[in-house]
């Protein structure tokens, strides 16, 4: 479960409940948030150590690794299923990543948002521009500003439209290095370079993290609403939106 040190939800929990209106739809939007943090840092874990204990991390340019590669070794089938696994983990994990905002936009537009949208066209991009200025909305635009977030919704929207993108073990020489290679690919007149697939991990738990970071606002500012105000009942204004006390 999420930290309640880093982003305390047993206290959002009780803000909603302390409110009037049916809080059940907001708390399963909390309780998905938590599970789907969970499962982010399943999917990322097992992508990362997918091909531990198969290739040769302390020498990369051995022999051995070279066989696995270019075929010749007998632990071959064990290595073509690594590396099944690690895709299919890195997929996940950067969707995982990627949907919590969608989830987290449910979230604000349901809690902070003056005007309540539809389900259907609710997105962080709408969230965003809608949430009354205050830190969190600062800082949800500086999530959709950074360039992991952008690297996952390309890679994502990819990946689940157009076509999966390389990934392939790879020998570099010049770091003396062993690892998976995500491919250079572009998306929507953006291009973007190639990168050793933990580095886009790193990426993917930056973004995670970027959650936890508003959350702990939301909670600064939603403890500051009107008592009176409840989930999709009266909701708060620019005014009443405060940064925190």
């Amino acid at each position: 479960m999420m930290s309640a040190t880093v982003w305390n939800l047993e206290e959002l929990r009780k803000h909603i409940h302390a409110k009037p209106g049916d809080a059940a739809p907001v708390l399963d939007l909390l309780e998905s948030i938590d599970r789907s943090v969970d499962i982010f840092r399943y999917h990322m874990a097992t992508a990362r150590d997918a091909m531990k204990g198969i290739v040769n991390e302390a020498e990369p340019q051995g022999l051995g690794n070279f066989m696995l590669i270019f075929g010749g070794d007998e632990r071959e089938n064990e290595f073509a299923f690594s590396k099944i696994v690690s895709e299919a983990h890195f997929i996940a994990s950067l969707h995982t990543a990627r949907c919590l905002w969608d989830l987290f936009s449910q979230l604000v537009n349901t809690l902070v948002i003056a005007d309540l949208m539809p389900i259907k066209d609710c997105n962080i991009y709408r969230v965003a521009k809608r949430i009354p200025h205050s830190p969190l909305k600062e800082r949800v635009n500086l999530l959709l500003e950074s360039h992991w977030y952008n690297y996952l919704a390309a890679f994502t929207n990819t990946t689940k439209h157009r076509q999966l993108i390389q990934h392939n073990a790879t020998i570099s020489l010049e770091e003396n290095r062993i690892g998976i290679r995500i491919g250079a690919f572009s998306y929507a007149s953006q291009n973007f370079e190639s990168y050793w697939a933990i580095e886009v991990l790193k990426g993917a738990i930056e973004v995670k993290n970027a959650i936890i970071e508003c959350g702990r606002l939301l909670n600064a500012s939603y403890a500051n609403y009107d008592v009176q105000s409840g989930p999709g009942m009266d909701r708060p204004t620019s005014a009443t939106l405060l940064p925190g006390r």
